[in-house]
């Protein structure tokens, strides 16, 4: 049975911001949006810098819809922008999009066609690297992108042709859409929770009893981060962020522990080899399966980019488990320690 869509606007869009520059793009894609005469436009978070802020409100003046909050939390900055936002909404159905993503000009349409069936209550699509990027950026987005990144990888690609009912964890939150009242529901996203609050929330909402759908044609395009430290942090957030996950209750997926199993297993191989030659041996042939793995990842995805210089993912691939590992670690003796520092880490720009 196909559920009712809603009156006024079909689509209410929360942009949560730090008021960085590349929102003006963000903006500007969807304003060359097909269905954006039916979209509502919701920036949430303040602008401090006065031509970025100039720029938002000439897309208003020529843009009715986009409305702008001009709002900031000492804690949990990221669930109130987005709890402030799709409360505010006047849709039945709600988008979010990071402040650093372009939008295609169908992208409305492809996230509102699955809720068409009662059943869905959230829709998520992938988050592509744009071809035009500088070497550390594009290697960044490549490195997600890849085996190496294991089921996480789905997120990053748009290899599947047709649209597929999805685990919470194969939500992406910079590309995602709730029925408004499921979030209602849930209580909107943990304010306690950040990063990874839109995870809790896609995990509770399939808990009970809504669908997720992905739609691989749903793509935008997401400027990874720009600098080496950069990407470092965003693995070392995520690799955290894995274990709060497990901690708040969330079902346990055994691969995204390999990375800790990994950095544990060099840990005490490299800990026994001062002291018996086998430890030492077995440590070589830990890192020689690990590294020929790893080129083997690089060949696949230099075999598809059929970029030379995309063989730097070589050395990207042993940095981003090595990180995501050792913060899963970390979280699991010293727990809920502050993620925000880098937070404002800058994007790639277009």
């Amino acid at each position: 049975m196909a559920a009712t869509m809603p009156a006024g606007p079909m689509l209410s869009v929360v942009i949560p911001t730090l008021g960085r520059a590349i929102l003006v793009q963000t903006l500007e894609s969807l304003a060359r949006c097909t269905d954006m005469a039916q979209l509502e436009i919701i920036v949430a978070g303040n602008i401090p810098d006065p031509a970025v802020a100039a720029a938002v409100a000439s897309l208003q003046a020529a843009h009715p819809q986009i409305q702008h909050l001009p709002i900031s939390f000492a804690k949990g900055d990221s669930s109130e922008k987005k709890n402030a936002g799709w409360r505010a909404a006047r849709a039945g159905l709600v988008a979010f999009l990071d402040d650093d993503v372009i939008v295609q000009p169908d992208w409305p349409q492809r996230m509102l066609e699955p809720f068409r069936e009662a059943r869905v209550g959230l829709v998520s699509g992938p988050s592509l690297v744009p071809e035009a990027l500088p070497r550390m950026a594009r290697l960044a987005g490549l490195t997600l992108a890849s085996k190496a990144a294991g089921y996480v990888a789905a997120r990053y690609t748009a290899g599947h042709p047709d649209n597929f009912d999805a685990k919470w964890s194969n939500l992406i939150g910079c590309n995602m859409a709730f029925r408004k009242d499921v979030l209602a529901a849930l209580g909107g996203f943990d304010v306690a929770f950040w990063p990874g609050e839109e995870m809790l929330a896609a995990f509770r909402a399939t808990q009970a009893g809504h669908t997720l759908v992905f739609v691989p044609r749903a793509a935008l395009q997401h400027f990874p981060r720009a600098t080496f430290a950069g990407f470092l942090r965003q693995m070392y957030g995520y690799g955290a962020t894995r274990i709060r996950l497990i901690r708040a209750g969330v079902e346990n997926e055994w691969t995204t522990l390999v990375p800790a199993a990994w950095v544990a297993s060099l840990v005490v191989l490299g800990l026994a080899a001062l002291v018996t030659k086998w430890a030492l041996w077995l440590l070589g042939l830990n890192l020689a399966f690990y590294l020929l793995a790893a080129f083997a990842i690089m060949l696949i995805k230099l075999r598809e980019t059929k970029r030379v210089g995309d063989a730097l993912l070589f050395f990207l691939i042993p940095c981003m488990h090595l990180a995501y590992g050792w913060a899963e670690w970390v979280e699991y003796f010293r727990p809920n320690a502050d993620l925000s520092v880098g937070k404002k880490e800058t994007t790639c720009k277009p």
